[in-house]
């Protein structure tokens, strides 16, 4: 009865010719080491990138929106508005900041903001 050795247990000379044909080559394992790394790469960018998809509170908690504004020469309403509210359309702002105040701001004012 002969005895065979199998290929997958023992290392070195006891390999057949068939089971070293069986091994990647090195062109293998740099594919895969690529097509991984694409995979993890493609993984974090649509993370970072759909984390930043979703709209943002208009006014964060950490930002305090001031009551009032001291108005200086020069002011008016739609520069406070704008200084308020940045970005946007500002026009119904202008309206609360209207009904609030009066039409027609000073300098040294106080402003209310609703």
């Amino acid at each position: 009865m002969a005895t065979t050795i199998d290929p997958l247990l023992f290392s070195g000379s006891y390999r057949t010719e068939a089971a070293a044909r069986r091994q990647p080559s090195a062109r293998t394992f740099q594919r895969r080491r690529r097509t991984v790394g694409a995979i993890v790469v493609f993984g974090l960018a649509s993370g970072l990138i759909s984390t930043g998809a979703f709209a943002s509170d208009p006014a964060p908690a950490d930002q305090i929106i001031p009551r009032s504004v001291v108005a200086q020469s020069g002011d008016t309403l739609w520069d406070i508005a704008r200084t308020i509210a940045p970005t946007g359309d500002i026009s119904e702002l202008v309206h609360e900041l209207v009904r609030a105040n009066g039409s027609h701001i000073e300098a040294g004012q106080v402003v209310r903001i609703p």
